[in-house]
């Protein structure tokens, strides 16, 4: 339950940035072939380390770790952007639940 509200959060914030056409507060992700069968190399690369792997499938549209990403580009919230949605959804979930 914690992740799903703290994943809404970001899709909305991702979507709402491309919609506006502000993909300059987005990271512009170009998935390589490397990085198919492996998000986690994208979340390492992109925010230097592997625990933010939902936050790529998420913006990659895919549901699971098994499942091949597509090879396009992708758009991934800004460091700065998802350690505030953190702050924001996850620590206020775990106040409340916790």
């Amino acid at each position: 339950m914690i992740t799903n509200i703290y994943l809404n959060a970001v899709r909305t914030h991702v979507d709402l940035l491309v919609r506006r056409g502000r993909i300059d507060k987005l990271i512009v992700w170009d998935v390589g072939t490397d990085e198919v069968n492996d998000p986690t190399l994208i979340s390492h690369r992109a925010y230097g380390n592997r625990d933010d792997v939902a936050v790529v499938m998420l913006c990659a549209g895919t549901n699971r770790i098994g499942e091949a990403l597509p090879r396009k580009i992708i758009y991934l919230p800004v460091q700065a952007s998802l350690a505030g949605l953190k702050r924001e959804h996850l620590t206020k979930e775990l106040m409340t639940n916790g």
